[in-house]
């Protein structure tokens, strides 16, 4: 991947993207039926299968960061069949997430900012590193998207216990679970106990993914969370 990870905090916001080249690396693959399918188990019935029939291919509009501007590049995708209990899913390649047209590295990297520094507000970071399009205004990155981004990682739990799993088969001498249960969020940034478990989930989840990062040279996005259905 070409794309300044979520881990690097020093690093500034705005180099933090999937790159235009990656996206339409995948896309010309998509076309060409070259891209081999992310996962080996199914997300809807979890049976293995190396045999998942390309279903349909459809199109995406992904927003691209450089140098804080906006640019918008099409994908595509494709929608697997699973051999086995005949339902569709849609691959996703590292860069991309259900329903989501910013990339996997941005909304990481935005999201950690904010979970991870106590007296960060959404509107204080969107001021620190505003996202600008040159020829669309709505296109703008806004406070609530982040906010909408930190809810989406948070529920992804099924994600990250396996991916803790993994992580503690690997290092079974891991501190990972002591320091997950000492992480916090301060009160002013919640105004209600769910809110507080997703941030609280969302700041597992970035924990989790350094170290699987690190452990695997992977990202848990890479195929697991698919394998997950993002649950």
């Amino acid at each position: 991947m070409h794309y300044t990870g979520a881990s690097d905090s020093d690093k500034p916001l705005f180099n933090i993207s999937a790159t235009t080249e990656e996206i339409i690396q995948h896309r010309e693959q998509v076309r060409r039926s070259q891209n081999p399918c992310p996962v080996r188990i199914c997300p809807k019935c979890q049976e293995k299968s190396d045999s998942f029939i390309r279903h349909d291919k459809k199109s995406r509009k992904f927003r691209v960061v450089i140098e804080q501007l906006i640019h918008v590049v099409l994908g595509l995708l494709t929608c697997w069949k699973c051999p086995e209990c005949g339902k569709c899913f849609m691959g996703y390649p590292p860069f991309a997430i259900p329903y989501k047209r910013y990339t996997i590295p941005t909304i990481c990297a935005f999201s950690q900012r904010y979970v991870e520094n106590d007296a960060m507000t959404y509107r204080k970071l969107i001021e620190e590193t505003p996202l600008l399009s040159s020829t669309c205004p709505e296109w703008e990155l806004a406070h609530s998207t982040i906010h909408r981004w930190i809810s989406t990682l948070g529920r992804l739990n099924t994600t990250m216990n396996k991916a803790q799993d993994f992580i503690l088969q690997a290092e079974p001498a891991s501190t990972i679970c002591r320091d997950l249960a000492g992480l916090t969020v301060p009160a002013r940034k919640y105004l209600s106990e769910s809110r507080k478990t997703l941030l609280l989930a969302c700041k597992r989840l970035m924990e989790i993914e350094n170290r699987f990062s690190r452990l695997f040279g992977v990202s848990i996005f890479h195929q697991l969370a698919t394998n997950c259905a993002y649950g």
